[in-house]
């Protein structure tokens, strides 16, 4: 099954329904959270690409980030308004979706705009 085929059946393009087994959707078209929500009936919700990142860490993020933006001008002053941390759920699957969808293609480029995980309904244990 190719990308197209598969992005197609999960999307409801296709001739067959989504399958519950698929637990994340990425999306490469520009189309908004709460649209994606309401035509899936919120089985949905949007991967964020940045979590927050622990307060007790901030201090060093900022000094840090503080120095290497002063450079040759200590008398410059920065706030620092929020801290955060690349998802490496998100990086996962745009490094696979890309490497997916360039296939063959060892020129082209893509941009990943959306990531949906699928909601979980609860537990499906044994």
């Amino acid at each position: 099954m190719g990308l197209r085929s598969w992005i197609k059946r999960h999307t409801g393009h296709g001739e067959q329904k989504p399958s519950a087994e698929a637990p994340i959707a990425v999306t490469a078209a520009t189309t908004d959270a709460a649209n994606a929500a309401d035509r899936d009936g919120d089985a949905w919700e949007p991967l964020p690409a940045f979590l927050p990142v622990d307060p007790r860490e901030h201090q060093h993020v900022c000094v840090i980030a503080s120095a290497i933006a002063a450079g040759d001008h200590p008398s410059s002053e920065f706030r620092v308004k929020r801290v955060l941390v690349a998802n490496p759920e998100y990086r996962t699957v745009s490094v696979i979706a890309t490497a997916l969808a360039a296939g063959a293609l060892e020129k082209s480029s893509f941009t990943v705009k959306n990531i949906y995980k699928m909601k979980e309904e609860g537990s499906h244990a044994a």
